[in-house]
């Protein structure tokens, strides 16, 4: 399955702009700056219904109140709309029908593979966190709405530690209980889907990272928590409760799956202080494969792949890797120069030229 055009009005660069793709290999190639990596960001909107850089309004053409895209996913029409003071503001369109959102069987899955990725592992355990819990989402519906619901439980024992010097200290604990049974509740069902995820990606990961570097190495990811994982829920209600304390001293929840992170261990090192910037690479490919396997396993349409200028980045045998990961999907990818890929990809290709009647 595969997109086959791509119309941006007011979006981002452009004013008024049509491409046309193939279900192969798509090649998008400019100078810096010249709109390739807003053209991915387009596909993105429309697959996933948000940008992975900005919000919505963001988005927008400077000196503009609207945007519009609109594409034909095989015999699909799907449109997406945004006006500044509209009501709802962001609006999409499946073959006619209106939605305010895409819901999960309403989104194409995909895999986006950016220059911030190769900053994932030595970047912040935000980034992290963030990352397993996307991913998390695109694998399953309930991965969006358990994140959501943990995120708003924590928003409000926060507010009620933030608040607690101005009440009693009856009524603060009282408060804080409610809210610590349910945020022990959802963080034992987002602790269990984030475990199930790295089991499959140690599953995979050392056999693939071995592949791609062409000599054995034992990679593992390893989940760091505060908490103690074989006894979750008991455990974290207990942190809470004894915590409480220091928690209204600091004005914020010290304990959680909001603090965890993960690590990926190569060959026993932290990778994200010992491992090279090729290693890293390597780490970050594949895990990228994972993430394109487990889709394809979850979902019946075939996941698209973005790569935005990432493989000027990658040697000869990483370029490699990446080729033989796109051979099978529909790919887009974003070049200063289309001459490197040719090289490593056999497939028939369509070559989109960005910076020209924008």
């Amino acid at each position: 399955m595969a997109y086959y055009s791509l119309s941006l009005k007011h979006f981002r660069s452009y004013t008024d702009h049509t491409v046309r793709l193939v279900p192969s290999l798509n090649i998008i190639v400019g100078a810096n700056g010249s709109g390739k990596t807003n053209l991915l960001e387009a596909l993105y909107v429309l697959s996933l219904g948000a940008s992975f850089r900005v919000g919505d309004k963001d988005l927008v053409q400077q000196g503009h109140e609207w945007f519009r895209l609109e594409a034909m996913y095989e015999d699909q029409q799907r449109i997406a709309t945004y006006k500044v003071d509209g009501t709802p503001p962001k609006q999409f369109a499946l073959d006619g029908i209106k939605k305010q959102r895409l819901l999960y069987q309403q989104r194409i899955p995909l895999v986006l593979f950016e220059p911030n990725e190769l900053r994932f592992l030595n970047g912040s355990p935000q980034r992290r966190r963030d990352y397993i819990d996307a991913l998390l989402g695109r694998l399953r519906p309930a991965g969006v709405r358990i994140r959501s619901h943990y995120e708003r439980a924590l928003m409000q024992r926060n507010t009620i530690v933030r608040h607690a010097a101005e009440q009693s200290h009856g009524i603060v604990d009282d408060q804080l209980f409610v809210w610590d049974i349910k945020l022990t509740e959802y963080a034992a069902v987002l602790i269990e889907q984030r475990l199930g995820l790295i089991q499959a990606w140690n599953e995979q990961l050392s056999d693939l990272y071995s592949r791609i570097a062409d000599i054995p190495h034992d990679v593992r990811v390893v989940y760091k928590s505060d908490t103690n994982l074989k006894d979750y829920k008991t455990s974290l209600l207990q942190q809470l409760q004894a915590q409480r304390p220091r928690d209204i001293a600091r004005g914020f929840t010290g304990v959680g799956p909001h603090r965890d992170d993960i690590v990926i261990l190569l060959n026993g090192a932290d990778a994200a202080t010992s491992a090279s910037r090729g290693e890293l690479r390597t780490l970050v490919l594949a895990l990228k494969m994972i993430e394109l396997s487990l889709l394809n396993e979850r979902h019946e349409k075939r996941p698209l792949l973005l790569f935005d200028d990432v493989f000027s980045e990658l040697d000869a045998k990483r370029r490699r890797s990446l080729a033989s990961l796109a051979k099978d999907f529909q790919t887009i990818i974003t070049t200063t120069d289309a001459d490197v890929l040719m090289d490593y990809f056999s497939t028939d290709h369509h070559v989109i030229t960005t910076g020209r009647n924008l």
